[in-house]
């Protein structure tokens, strides 16, 4: 297994229509016999990851069936949300199981935030190259 890992800022211009390069990474996200293939938003600013409304569908999450989330809020305000597990996959890593905040907001993009993401990869942004490394923490390698 390689434990780190480089990717490029990309423009997805689906959620970033100024036209500027941020750092998303390809991801694969399994619930069950769900997967979707996403670009995430590895965001520092980010207190807990996020999935989009449809996202959390095509998942085969039932919205009435998941726990609120209290207070989640943004730069956008308050907004609704429910907790679900999904496990993550980057490359050939091991599946990382974590939670996500589920939102019925379908204009905003996978977000890996803080709780959760970070506490399993560290992240090196290197925005004057364009460039993000990811470095994948272990049991035993945890700072």
């Amino acid at each position: 297994m390689i434990d780190r890992l480089v990717f490029p800022y990309i423009i997805n211009r689906q959620y970033a229509t100024d036209g500027r390069a941020r750092p998303f990474l390809p991801v694969s996200l399994r619930t069950g016999h769900h997967s979707v293939q996403s670009l995430a938003l590895v965001d520092s600013g980010a207190d807990m990851n996020v999935m989009p409304y449809d996202v959390g569908n095509e998942l085969g999450g039932i919205w009435d069936e998941q726990q609120e989330i209290v207070g989640l809020s943004g730069i956008t305000g308050q907004v609704e949300s429910r907790a679900i597990v999904v496990a993550l996959e980057i490359g050939n890593w091991p599946i990382i199981k974590m939670g996500f905040a589920w939102t019925r907001e379908a204009d905003v993009p996978v977000i890996l935030g803080q709780i959760s993401f970070f506490s399993h990869v560290n992240v090196c942004f290197m925005r004057s190259r364009q460039q993000f490394e990811l470095e994948y923490v272990s049991q035993g390698n945890k700072d």
